[in-house]
């Protein structure tokens, strides 16, 4: 077996679809996940009621799941104990989801303990790979799915947690091929502790991300604008759910600062 299968089927490639976008209120109304079996993966996905508070118009009109479709279906909670099982059948290997934080924090919220778990999360693959490419617009999901044609059947809808989770295999297959091609992985070596070490080391930008100095190189930036930062934002604070350490890293980077 190839090191690339072998990290492929270590991988537990998950996504949650909820009632909300912050976590710390957000409940399920969906998950899913997707396993390697032999060379493809096998989707599941369940929906779930939940609890608090109904499935406002946006969340219908972005996954399509509606209060009445979830109507007779459990809640997340009465299903958690199958749901970290799986969970913990890959506590050898990786989770992987786009966007982890997100998931890992709806999912911690849940009762889903992942603390002993190594997570790969392949949106910050794409902001890697893909920093400094002006071709590559976007790092989002259904973006990355059509920008790079990934092999996805054009009727599988995005936004559903067990589709979801299929496009970011099918995201992770690419990237492994990519940084294969790029010299990034030692092929003599297992391939899942080189990627989840070089996707959490810094991510050095090169031209600013974001707000009114975005795409300005970093060098080029006011020294007063970090000050700025340094005093209004969260940027900084890693105590924050908005604190950036790739952002942090760059800026030392950018002023000289080891």
């Amino acid at each position: 077996m190839s090191h690339k299968e072998e990290f492929l089927q270590s991988c537990l490639v998950l996504d949650t679809e909820t009632n909300s976008d912050d976590y710390k209120i957000a409940e399920i109304i969906e998950s899913g996940f997707v396993i390697r079996e032999g060379d493809g993966w096998t989707i599941f996905q369940e929906f779930h009621k939940p609890i608090d508070r109904l499935i406002p118009p946006k969340v219908e009109s972005i996954c399509y799941i509606t209060n009445e479709m979830v109507e007779d279906s459990p809640a997340f909670i009465d299903s958690k104990e199958t749901f970290q099982s799986v969970v913990d059948g890959y506590s050898a290997g990786y989770l992987v989801a786009h966007n982890h934080f997100y998931d890992m924090r709806v999912l911690e919220r849940h009762g889903i303990d992942t603390t002993n778990h190594n997570w790969i999360c392949t949106w910050r693959m794409a902001k890697k790979l893909f920093n400094g490419v002006e071709s590559v617009e976007e790092t989002n999901l259904p973006y990355l799915r059509f920008a790079l044609k990934l092999d996805v059947p054009i009727e599988m809808r995005c936004h559903r947690a067990g589709n979801d989770s299929y496009m970011t295999a099918k995201l992770l297959e690419f990237f492994v091929d990519m940084m294969e091609e790029s010299g990034l992985l030692d092929k003599d070596a297992p391939y899942g502790p080189q990627i989840a070490q070089w996707a959490a080391d810094p991510i050095i930008y090169e031209r600013m991300p974001f707000g009114k100095h975005k795409g300005e190189l970093m060098t080029e930036i006011p020294h007063s604008y970090w000050q700025w930062g340094m005093k209004n934002t969260d940027w900084f604070n890693e105590e924050a759910d908005n604190f950036d350490p790739d952002l942090a890293a760059s800026i030392h980077k950018a002023l000289g600062i080891d």
